[in-house]
């Protein structure tokens, strides 16, 4: 891991990605994060719910995708561009049909939830070793209420992708098949002296919790997510702290992009 990377460790956002990601036994995925001001880019890891998760971003939450076997990609590594930044909903609106055609998405959903801002992402698809083996370019478009903030992420399916886990709570909604997770996840400083209980691993290696490298000091969170897959475009919405959303929010608001 690139040191200059650790050291810019974010504290405290909420921004967009992560779930989990399969990997083979002996990988410890660690996560680079970015300031979110002051950096030139917000970096993150956009793995996949999967039978091993790895990383939560605490930078920006996220969605999606794992390993398989026979594949070579272990990990997904997020960057997003400064100058690919959009306050005005029309102007995000064209880039999103004019990168990833076909994608649904509002403005507000009918909570109280109201557009902010809208970005892109190049994420690069990484063996153990970080190489970069592709890429493809994905969507973010906040939200925000009364200061709750929450992510509406899309990008194109990924052959790899594992985007369901057993852990789900699963719905279908306007006729789509929706997933909802709420995953506790533990991040620990990136000294190579912190490390997971016996226990947390355990949990870990059953997929029931995250454990990510990167954070200043030990810290606990839970990551909320809803996600779906409709045509050949993989959709989350999530966020590290939902006021007062329910599971039953998410589903709703997920019933919205899907109709939109």
């Amino acid at each position: 891991m690139d040191e200059m990377k650790m050291d810019r460790t974010i504290r405290e956002t909420m921004k967009q990605c992560a779930e989990g990601l399969e990997a083979p036994d002996k990988l410890k995925t660690r996560i680079d994060f970015a300031l979110k001001s002051g950096a030139p880019a917000e970096l993150r890891r956009r793995p996949k719910w999967g039978k091993r998760l790895a990383a939560v971003c605490l930078v920006a939450a996220v969605a999606v995708t794992g390993a398989v076997a026979g594949s070579g990609v272990v990990s997904w590594g997020s960057s997003t561009r400064l100058d690919k930044n959009w306050t005005d909903f029309e102007k995000t609106a064209a880039y999103v049909q004019e990168n990833i055609a076909g994608a649904k998405y509002v403005e507000s959903f009918s909570n109280g939830f109201v557009f902010e801002k809208g970005n892109e992402s190049t994420t690069d698809k990484r063996d153990e070793n970080n190489h970069t083996l592709g890429s493809f370019t994905g969507i973010q478009l906040d939200y925000e209420q009364d200061g709750v903030k929450l992510t509406l992420a899309f990008d194109p399916v990924q052959e790899e992708g594992e985007y369901t886990s057993p852990y789900d709570t699963v719905r279908t909604v306007a006729g789509t098949e929706v997933h909802y997770r709420e995953m506790k996840g533990i991040y620990l400083p990136a000294d190579g002296n912190s490390q997971p209980t016996a226990e947390e691993q355990a949990a870990f290696d059953r997929g029931e919790i995250n454990i990510a490298y990167g954070s200043d000091e030990r810290e606990e969170k839970v990551f909320y997510r809803v996600s779906w897959i409709e045509g050949d475009i993989a959709y989350s919405i999530y966020t590290f702290d939902p006021g007062s959303l329910t599971m039953d929010d998410f589903f709703q608001m997920a019933q919205e992009v899907i109709e939109a």
